[in-house]
């Protein structure tokens, strides 16, 4: 499961409400990482309302919340169709929209973005 956020506790009579934050500070994601047998190439929402990631190739609760500078960047040089890419391209693209790979081969993992 994602990220809790959340726990509430009863113990000896009283209750408790535990606020479970994420890691805080300039640490970094690490892309692609591994969460409940999957590879995720940019943040996700996965289990959650808002976009993380975590901190380890394979998570083990160690994660944030992800902010604009951290989603995943465009992978140069990337290979599409069994030829290298140095920048975006508009090949393959249904709407002429300039594309990148989130990894050094399209081909095989199949990840993108828009530039």
């Amino acid at each position: 499961m994602a990220p809790c956020l959340a726990l509430f506790l009863i113990w000896a009579g009283a209750s408790v409400f535990l606020l479970l934050e994420p890691v805080n500070g300039e640490t970094e994601c690490v892309f692609p990482f591994v969460y409940e047998n999957r590879k995720y190439f940019d943040c996700t929402r996965r289990g959650s309302i808002m976009y993380w990631c975590s901190l380890d190739a394979e998570y083990k609760e160690n994660w944030k919340y992800c902010r604009n500078k951290d989603f995943a960047r465009c992978y140069f040089p990337f290979i599409y169709h069994n030829k290298v890419y140095d920048n975006c391209t508009t090949l393959g693209s249904f709407n002429g929209k300039p594309w990148c790979s989130l990894s050094p081969n399209y081909d095989e993992d199949k990840v993108w973005k828009y530039c």
